[in-house]
């Protein structure tokens, strides 16, 4: 069974409105997860979505690689029908790391 079935048909609305490409599986293990660039092209960030539990959803922003070699991870909590507004969270929270002063 898929562990994502509650969340996949809106995060894939979300996706096509944003243009984020989304990810499936990590290892042949269902996963939940896109990239954002920074503005220089060498900054890079994830959002990825853990499996919902028990119908809570986990969203987590990180850095993958920035130009400055800082690490900023953030995690939110929530339920399922809260998606839309962890994933601006999540995005927005993005959107101060990549403007910060280097």
């Amino acid at each position: 069974m898929n562990p994502y079935l509650l969340i996949d048909a809106q995060l894939d609305c979300q996706a096509a409105e944003k243009g984020w490409v989304v990810f499936r599986e990590w290892a042949n293990i269902p996963a939940r997860f896109f990239y954002i660039p920074g503005h220089d092209g060498h900054d890079c960030f994830q959002v990825s979505i853990a499996p919902p539990v028990m119908d809570a959803l986990v969203v987590t922003a990180c850095s993958v690689d920035t130009n400055d070699d800082q690490n900023f991870e953030r995690v939110w909590r929530g339920g399922i029908e809260e998606i839309d507004s962890l994933l601006s969270l999540a995005i927005d929270q993005i959107e101060i790391w990549k403007n910060r002063a280097s």
